[in-house]
Formats: structure tokens, C-alpha cells, sequence
């Protein structure tokens, strides 16, 4: 193998999480008798992006998080009379309810399990990443799980790739390799900290950041051509 550890973001690149917060926002909303539809998940998506960057520049908290995106969400839908803190705890209750993994991720870490250390970099809550974690079937392939709302450190910052490093033995840095679908948090984090980087972009994106990512993938089993 080339690489003696590889690096994995979760949300987005070995969990469909966009699957998952479609069918919590949507449980959600009508539980508490609203409606739902595409644009308003179009809606929620939008502002929760916008929300994740601003921690991702460490301009908000993670408790911020849990409260700013619904009420942007209620104040847009015009719904100003919504209980924001206990949708938030509904949405994280449904968010580990629909963990998915992406199709065929299980079979190539199979594949990889015994080859090469492997480990799980996130900027997730701990409310939601812990426990979604430790129903994963995979989860004993992982030596190290590493969670931003735990570490108090998140991507894109030195800092966390720094405690990743570290707490991995502190190999040299060409050992490892990031494998993550945000081109920010994950590829420019990791390049910046002098790891090897590989962009998860099934969509085929373009991006002008994609200059910091060595390789690209559409799948994970295309990382093939980049571990052997």
C-alpha cells in the first residue's frame, strides 16, 4: 500500500447524510405539523451550509449550530411561533435513526479492513456522530474515531489535523491520506497540514479549490489506482 493510513470524512463521503437529513427534516415537520417538500429541504440544505462554513472559520459554536439553523429555516418559512430546541432534538433523534451508508462503501471496507490503518475525521456533533457510530457495523475496522464537538478542534483547521496526527503516531505526514467530499474542510485542511489528499466527488463538481486535492474519485472503489 502506498499509504499506511487513510483518513475518512463521514458525512458525504462513507454515509449518504444528505439521505439522512431528508428523512429527519421531513419526519420532523410533520410531527410538528408543518409541511414538506424539495424546496424547503433545498431551503434547509442552503442554510445549514451556510451555518457548518461559519464553524468550519470558526465564527460559531457547535451549540450555536443547533439552534441558528432551525430558526434561519422557521424565520424564512414564516413559522415564528416553532419550539427551535425541540426540533433540534427531534432532528438529531431521526438524523441516527436513518444512518445509510453510501451503496458498496461496506464491501471496500471489507476490502481495505486488515490492509491499512483507517480512522473517521469529522466535524459532526458528538449528540449525533457518538451515537451513530457505535450502531455502525463497521465501526471495530476503525482504529480512531475522531469527532470536532468531542475534540473542541474541527477541519479545516491545523489544529485538528494536528491531534489527528499526533494521536496516530505522528508518522510522517506522506503516510496519510484525506478522503473527504468538502473540498474545504476536507481537501484544503488536509493539504494545508501537508497530508495527501483525495477528493470524493461524485457529482463532478467543479470546483477552483480542487487544486489542493492529489487525486479525485467518483467512487470509493476508484481508490484502487491510488492505494496500490
Amino acid at each position: 500500500m502506498r499509504y499506511k493510513w487513510i483518513l475518512f470524512d463521514a458525512d458525504n463521503t462513507l454515509f449518504d447524510f444528505t439521505y439522512s437529513q431528508k428523512k429527519a427534516l421531513e419526519q420532523c415537520l410533520l410531527d410538528f405539523g408543518y409541511e414538506f417538500n424539495d424546496k424547503i429541504f433545498n431551503i434547509f440544505t442552503r442554510l445549514n451550509n451556510e451555518i457548518w462554513t461559519a464553524y468550519d472559520e470558526n465564527k460559531i459554536s457547535h451549540e450555536e449550530i443547533k439552534t441558528l439553523r432551525f430558526k434561519r429555516l422557521f424565520d424564512e418559512l414564516g413559522k415564528n411561533n416553532a419550539d427551535i430546541n425541540a426540533f433540534n432534538n427531534k432532528f438529531i433523534e431521526k438524523l441516527i435513526e436513518h444512518s445509510k451508508l453510501i451503496e458498496d462503501t461496506d464491501t471496500y471496507l471489507e476490502k481495505l479492513y486488515g490492509k491499512i490503518n483507517m480512522a473517521i475525521i469529522t466535524n459532526g456533533m458528538k449528540e449525533v456522530q457518538r451515537p451513530r457510530f457505535e450502531k455502525f457495523p463497521h465501526k471495530s475496522k476503525f482504529e480512531h474515531i475522531f469527532i470536532s464537538g468531542e475534540i473542541r478542534k474541527s477541519k479545516p483547521n491545523k489544529e485538528y489535523f494536528e491531534h489527528v496526527h499526533k494521536t496516530t503516531g505522528a508518522l510522517e505526514k506522506s503516510n496519510y491520506l484525506v478522503v473527504g467530499d468538502n473540498i474545504i474542510a476536507d481537501i484544503y485542511g488536509g493539504k494545508n497540514y501537508g497530508f495527501d489528499t483525495c477528493w470524493y466527488n461524485p457529482n463532478m463538481i467543479s470546483d477552483k479549490n480542487r487544486k489542493y486535492a492529489d487525486y479525485e474519485i467518483q467512487n470509493i472503489h476508484e481508490m484502487d489506482k491510488i492505494l496500490y
